[in-house]
C-alpha cells in the first residue's frame, strides 16, 4: 500500500485547520467534515478530513462541542492560525485614511493621545480599544521648572519625553528667593535629560553633597522636591473604550456568568492593567536584548486570567525615538478576524509614535522661562 508523504499529510493538516479557523471566525458555527469536503475546495474526500479532523482533535488543536456537532477551534488552534499569519495587510486605504486625519490637528497632551486613541481602536474594531501610560517615574525626563507662588509655596511643573506635562503645588518650610529658584533650575536641568525620575533623585542626592554653599543652602528644597516626585505619581494609566463590543456576541461565551465575569474585570481595570504593564515590561526586556517584536496576541487562557478566557488581545508598543514608552491594543472575541486585528494594531502604534515624536514641548524660541532660559 502506498504511504503519504510526510510533508504532504502535514501540508494537508495546516491547511484543513486554518479553514476550519477561517470559518469559525466567519460564522461561529461549528464546521462539519461534509462542509469542509463541500466548500473549502481542498480537494480531499469526506473520509480523508474525516480522518484529519480526528488527528487535529487529539492534538489540542479542536474540540467538538457536542457528540454529534461539528468542530470548533481550541485556543491552540487559534494560536497556530495567528502564528502562520504572515504578510497580511487587510486595512482598507480609507480606514487608514480617516485615523490618520484624526491627528492631523496636534494634541497638547499625551492623555488627550491616548484616551483619543483608545476610542479610535475600539471603532475601527468594534471590540475594546485600550492604550496604557506606563508609570511616570519609569519615563525619561525632559525638563523641570520650578515656579515661585509667593511665600512658602512653589509650583513643579514636569515634563516627560513621552510628552505627558504633570505639575502639582508644594508646600515648603521656607520662603525661596527668586534668585535660588533659577539657580535650582539650571542646576536641576542639567542633570535631567532623557533620565528616570529615580536616576535624577540619586544624581541630586549626590551632587549635593558636593555643592558650593549657595546650593547647598537649597538643599531642603531639593530634598523636599525628590520627597514630591516619588510620591506625586499613582499607577499607570488605562484608557479603555468599546467594552460593549466585547461582550456584544453572546454566542461566543458560555453563559451569563462568565459575561459578567469580564465585564467586571473590564470595569475594575487592576487585572487588566497589570496584565498590560507585565505584557509592557516583557517587551522592554526583549528591545534590551535586541529582540525586537512587532504585535503580540493572547489568546484566551495563555492570558491566565479566567476572565478573558473568552477573548484574545492583540497589542504592540508605541515609541518615543528608539525608547519604548506605552502599549496598545484591541480585546476582542477570540473568533475576531486575527489578519486584521494585527495589521491595525500595528499600524495605530505607527501613528502614535508618529504622532509623539512630533511634538516640541521645549519652551518656543524667544520665550523664557522661569529661569530666564
Amino acid at each position: 500500500m502506498r504511504q503519504l508523504d510526510p510533508k504532504v499529510a502535514e501540508e494537508r493538516k495546516k491547511k484543513v485547520l486554518q479553514w476550519v479557523v477561517h470559518y469559525h471566525i466567519k460564522t461561529s458555527r461549528p464546521i462539519a467534515s461534509s462542509a469542509l469536503a463541500e466548500e473549502a475546495g481542498l480537494e480531499l474526500s469526506s473520509a480523508t478530513i474525516r480522518s484529519i479532523l480526528s488527528e487535529l482533535e487529539a492534538e489540542g488543536y479542536l474540540v467538538q462541542p457536542h457528540t454529534s456537532a461539528g468542530r470548533v477551534p481550541t485556543d491552540r488552534g487559534y494560536r497556530y492560525y495567528v502564528d502562520y499569519l504572515e504578510g497580511v495587510q487587510r486595512l482598507a486605504s480609507g480606514e487608514k485614511e480617516r485615523i490618520e486625519s484624526q491627528y492631523r490637528n496636534r494634541l497638547d497632551e499625551l492623555d488627550r493621545v491616548l484616551s483619543h486613541t483608545s476610542r479610535l481602536l475600539s471603532s475601527a474594531s468594534h471590540g475594546a480599544g485600550l492604550v496604557l501610560s506606563p508609570k511616570v517615574e519609569s519615563q525619561g525626563l525632559k525638563r523641570i521648572e520650578l515656579i515661585g507662588l509667593g511665600g512658602n509655596r512653589a509650583l513643579a511643573i514636569l515634563v516627560t519625553q513621552a510628552g505627558k506635562v504633570l505639575h502639582w503645588p508644594m508646600q515648603l518650610s521656607f520662603a525661596p528667593s527668586e534668585s535660588r529658584l533659577h539657580m535650582l533650575n539650571r542646576f536641576l536641568n542639567d542633570h535631567v535629560g532623557g533620565k528616570s525620575i529615580q536616576e535624577v533623585r540619586q544624581i541630586l542626592a549626590r551632587q549635593l553633597e558636593h555643592a558650593e554653599l549657595e546650593i547647598r543652602e537649597l538643599q531642603q528644597f531639593a530634598h523636599a522636591l525628590l520627597g514630591e516626585l516619588e510620591s506625586a505619581f499613582g499607577p499607570e494609566d488605562l484608557y479603555l473604550e468599546g467594552t460593549a463590543g466585547v461582550v456584544a456576541h453572546t454566542e461566543d461565551f458560555g453563559d451569563a456568568r462568565e459575561i459578567h465575569q469580564l465585564v467586571r474585570m473590564l470595569e475594575e481595570r487592576t487585572h487588566l492593567s497589570e496584565l498590560l504593564q507585565e505584557r509592557f515590561q516583557r517587551r522592554l526586556d526583549r528591545a534590551r536584548a535586541g529582540d525586537e517584536t512587532g504585535v503580540e496576541v493572547l489568546i484566551g487562557e495563555e492570558s491566565h486570567l479566567p476572565a478573558l478566557r473568552n477573548v484574545s488581545l492583540v497589542t504592540t508598543t508605541y515609541r518615543v525615538g528608539d525608547r519604548h514608552v506605552g502599549l496598545l491594543g484591541v480585546l476582542g472575541p477570540k473568533r475576531m478576524e486575527y489578519s486584521r486585528m494585527m495589521s491595525l494594531v500595528d499600524y495605530m502604534g505607527d501613528v502614535v509614535t508618529r504622532a509623539l515624536e512630533a511634538w516640541d514641548v521645549e519652551p518656543q524660541e524667544g520665550a523664557s522661562g522661569p529661569d530666564g532660559r
